[in-house]
């Protein structure tokens, strides 16, 4: 098989993979439709029948309904205490968590730039002047991602018993 002919076949190849990706995308498409069709269609003759539909979901759907419902448990909770007569912290309850996992990550990720630098260039691996360059920005950049995750793990193991404090000293309901 020369070069062309292999040429020829990985591009066949590739165009039947992308028709059989459309053609996933349609028919998946398609059912998503079926479901909306058969949901309004049900939704209609509920309502001809004099019943009362129930309420529609909506546009949102997954991750940004997710989100919308943490944001509505969240007032519900800072209304139900001001409600009660307890202090409202102006930050989310799950501040030092986020501070935490932000840490967590940003060390990882500062370990792992450190990682690849040493592991390019001990191997001798004969590269192009960017691909070097590149790796040398890992080099240099690593030790502050690193830094940073450091102070942020800190950060939290100094606030974390503050949160814990203010929560269990709040005053009782005012009546």
């Amino acid at each position: 098989m020369t070069e062309g002919e292999f040429a020829l076949w990985v591009l066949a190849f590739f165009f039947v993979a992308v028709l059989l990706a459309a053609l996933v995308c349609a028919w998946l498409i398609y059912w998503v439709y079926r479901a909306k069709l058969l949901q309004r269609e049900e939704r209609r003759e509920m309502i001809e029948r004099g019943m009362t539909p129930p309420q529609s979901t909506g546009w949102p759907m997954g991750w940004p309904a997710v989100k919308a419902r943490e944001q509505e448990l969240v007032y519900e909770e800072r209304r139900l205490r001001i409600e009660k007569g307890l202090p409202v912290a102006d930050e989310p309850a799950n501040v030092p968590r986020d501070v935490l996992q932000q840490g967590l990550v940003s060390l990882a990720l500062g370990l792992g730039l450190a990682g690849g630098y040493i592991v390019f260039k001990t191997s001798g691996f004969e590269a192009s002047d960017t691909t070097e360059n590149w790796f040398l920005f890992f080099g240099v950049i690593s030790p502050g991602v690193v830094f940073y995750g450091i102070a942020n793990i800190i950060h939290y193991r100094m606030t974390r018993n503050r949160a814990n404090e203010a929560e269990t000293s709040a005053p009782g309901p005012v009546r």
